[in-house]
């Protein structure tokens, strides 16, 4: 190519239709610049931003999309763009985005928003970290040099970092940049928590004595639910709200002696029904406040895996947690 442009010179600059010559980085990395020094804004990229450019149009075409460098556009209302990187596979359009400058949130979600108006997905490799974590900006974080090796960073919720204390790094996952773009046009870089994940349940147990017939009983202080690096825990009165998972729970108890049954009572305290712990003489409601007095066992009473999708999904999700991008396997 860089012969026919030197015999035919119809390659030209787009920023201002200049004549341009092929260059090679210190690093080898090729590119294009202005033939002769005239006046233009255009900036020259930095060394990182055109490595990766390379990495990204590298791993597109090795996962079967085709792949091009700055690629113009334009959204429904005539908005014009320039695309550092467009991959196409099928019907699916996928820009990258490489923001070596600082760039304010407003202004990334304007331009994410554009894209989709354009009907095209928006991946962006960020230098700057602290940008929105949502489903709508699939995003990393862009760590290490050209010489040493670029590295995807993806953040931590805010939640991640207040649970993480003891750990106080801010991210997720650390990948090598070339690994996570192919991991990202193979479709394996998702937001939430995989429907098909199986998760570790724990029961925990803690006995108490019955305020009805005074009798020792065990009730079930809570369940710990462990996916991932995830782990929330959820009261057997806030279980209730999730039939699916109550009952599943409900079930597995039937199998151990000495816990009072788990059902729904009427509290004339709180004068509704709820899920509840009952003591397992007498069967009487053993109420939420009454479950503060209960000592806790120290090793829980059963350990069993579940799959997130049979109705744990929506009791992840109600306490708290806040979902993030990761790259799975």
């Amino acid at each position: 190519m860089s012969q026919e442009n030197r015999q035919s010179r119809h390659l030209r600059m787009p920023c201002c239709q200049a004549q341009v010559t092929l260059k090679r980085s210190s690093l080898g990395t090729k590119f294009f610049a202005h033939k002769a020094v005239r006046e233009c804004n255009w900036a020259p990229e930095t060394e990182e931003h055109l490595h990766l450019k390379r990495l990204a149009v590298e791993a597109a075409r090795a996962s079967g999309w085709t792949a091009e460098t700055e690629v113009p556009g334009e959204s429904p209302d005539s908005e014009p763009w320039r695309a550092d990187v467009l991959a196409s596979k099928g019907k699916a359009n996928v820009v990258i985005e490489i923001q070596w400058s600082g760039q304010t949130r407003e202004e990334t979600l304007r331009r994410q928003e554009r894209y989709r108006e354009s009907g095209i997905r928006g991946l962006w490799l960020l230098r700057q970290p602290g940008f929105p974590i949502s489903e709508s900006l699939p995003a990393v974080c862009v760590g290490g040099n050209v010489r040493e090796g670029m590295m995807a960073l993806i953040p931590k919720t805010t939640e991640m970092l207040a649970r993480d204390r003891r750990n106080p790094d801010r991210w997720h996952q650390v990948l090598p940049m070339d690994e996570f773009l192919r991991a990202a046009f193979g479709g394996r870089f998702k937001f939430g928590v995989d429907p098909d994940y199986e998760a570790t349940l724990r029961i925990r147990t803690g006995s108490m004595f019955c305020w009805s017939c005074g009798a020792e009983t065990r009730i079930v202080l809570y369940l710990e639910i462990a996916v991932g690096d995830k782990n929330v825990l959820i009261t057997i009165p806030n279980l209730g709200e999730y039939p699916r998972a109550s009952e599943m729970v409900r079930r597995r108890l039937l199998r151990h002696q000495g816990i009072g049954v788990i059902k729904y009572r009427f509290s004339g305290s709180q004068g509704r029904k709820y899920l509840s712990n009952g003591c397992v003489h007498c069967d009487s409601l053993i109420g939420e406040f009454y479950e503060l007095d209960a000592g806790r066992d120290e090793e829980p009473l059963d350990t069993y895996q579940v799959r997130v999708a049979d109705g744990w999904k929506e009791v992840i999700d109600s306490r708290g947690w806040q979902d993030t991008w990761s790259v799975r396997s």
